[in-house]
């Protein structure tokens, strides 16, 4: 494997860059009730947790459950507003679990003597593809199947997990945890 170049750093620089700027382009264009400021600071936590999880996780082969605590921290930086709140957990939590699936994978092309800078590759060009695959059939479900996401949608289509995503964001950013969790409260 030494034989092989490594990827430059300012080639993850790019990715970055290019993937934080279309972030705060979306989040800019779209009613998502998220400031820029805080998107930052998600995109930073997602960035100072991936390093330890990902240690954790390539010693112990355990995954470190933390859904909770960014709709905890947006629900009190920004209380009353639930799709704020999805949009602040998508940021820190996939962000730091996509960190770690990528170096994870990143460890399993150097053990099969993949040179680096190809892995780079395919990583960037599934990442790109798998965005716009995801989004067309997203759309096309949403389009095409009559109830989807409903408890009577007759082919069992009912999105339990986009409904518990949708729970919690109601929870922690609608109703907010210092309603519930500050002093002299619930």
């Amino acid at each position: 494997m030494q034989s092989y170049p490594e990827v430059p750093v300012w080639r993850y620089g790019i990715v970055g860059v290019i993937s934080f700027v279309l972030l705060i382009i979306a989040i800019h264009i779209f009613p998502t009730q998220l400031p820029i400021w805080c998107a930052c600071v998600g995109f930073f936590l997602a960035i100072i947790l991936s390093v330890p999880l990902s240690m954790l996780q390539a010693i112990t082969n355990q995954k470190i459950p933390l859904q909770v605590m960014p709709e905890l921290i947006a629900g009190y930086i920004l209380p009353g507003r639930p799709i704020a709140n999805v949009i602040f957990k998508t940021i820190t939590y996939i962000g730091t679990y996509q960190a770690i699936g990528f170096a994870g994978d990143l460890k399993l092309g150097h053990y099969m003597k993949i040179p680096p800078r190809t892995m780079f590759t395919i990583q960037v060009v599934a990442a790109v593809v798998s965005c716009i695959v995801v989004t067309t059939v997203q759309d096309w479900m949403f389009a095409n199947i009559v109830d989807i996401c409903t408890p009577d949608q007759k082919n069992g289509f009912s999105c339990p997990s986009s409904n518990m995503f949708a729970t919690a964001s109601l929870i922690w950013g609608g109703i907010g945890p210092a309603r519930l969790f500050s002093p002299h409260k619930m």
